[in-house]
């Protein structure tokens, strides 16, 4: 089985980029801020999903349940200004994804990235990790009014890619949030081994599932453009 070769929408965390260890250590002194203890990276890693907001929810329930919103406010907004300043420390690319997004590039491949991480930290991450060449189209967390899954986010990649059809382009991610994104902008998706969910990628219902990027680029059609 042979994917649509013309656009890739890319999920950002867990999929291109280990993120785990610098969301992490943001989450950690956030929760420090208000006497909270810390949380491991293993602990992060089923955490990690529908943008810094949530995961600071969740790191509140795991150290001692919510509290209140004004403060909960305010630890949010010093951890996404924290973690921007830190975002590349410990990141790094998943093995073989530069070599696919550079092979992926040579054959004419238009290729996005639709991440609920704000637009400004995701930016800083790929330029730091010199992912931005081949990934110019990013449509974060803060880029519209709505997050991954609705299907917004995946029709402005498309159209920022140049107008794309869903049925000209493929989504890869991780998570139940990206199938569920697909699915809901009529996209076919795989999914990567890896990732952060707690469910097992093979039950979470992709078209495909691969064991990393070295895969990709056997899956794709050539571009049709």
């Amino acid at each position: 089985m042979r994917f649509p070769g013309d656009a890739i929408l890319f999920d950002l965390d867990g999929t291109l980029v280990d993120t785990a260890e610098d969301l992490c250590g943001a989450l950690n002194r956030a929760l420090k801020s208000v006497g909270r203890p810390p949380v491991t990276v293993q602990q992060v890693r089923g955490m990690i999903g529908g943008g810094l907001p949530n995961l600071v929810m969740k790191g509140l329930e795991a150290t001692g349940g919510p509290i209140p919103q004004v403060q909960y406010d305010e630890i949010v907004k010093n951890a996404r200004t924290d973690y921007e300043e830190h975002v590349a420390d410990k990141s790094k690319p998943y093995p073989g994804v530069l070599e696919a997004l550079r092979g992926l590039s040579q054959r004419g491949t238009k290729m996005g990235v639709c991440t609920n991480k704000p637009t400004a930290a995701s930016k800083k991450l790929l330029a730091a990790l010199g992912l931005d060449k081949y990934l110019a189209v990013v449509v974060g967390g803060d880029s519209l009014p709505v997050k991954k899954p609705h299907p917004q986010m995946a029709r402005e990649v498309l159209k920022k890619l140049g107008g794309f059809a869903p049925e000209a382009a493929v989504l890869v991610g991780d998570s139940e949030t990206d199938v569920k994104l697909a699915r809901a902008a009529g996209l076919p998706v795989i999914l990567v081994e890896g990732g952060y969910t707690e469910i097992p990628v093979k039950d979470l219902g992709a078209d495909m599932v691969i064991r990393g990027f070295s895969q990709l680029n056997e899956k794709l059609a050539p571009p049709t453009h």
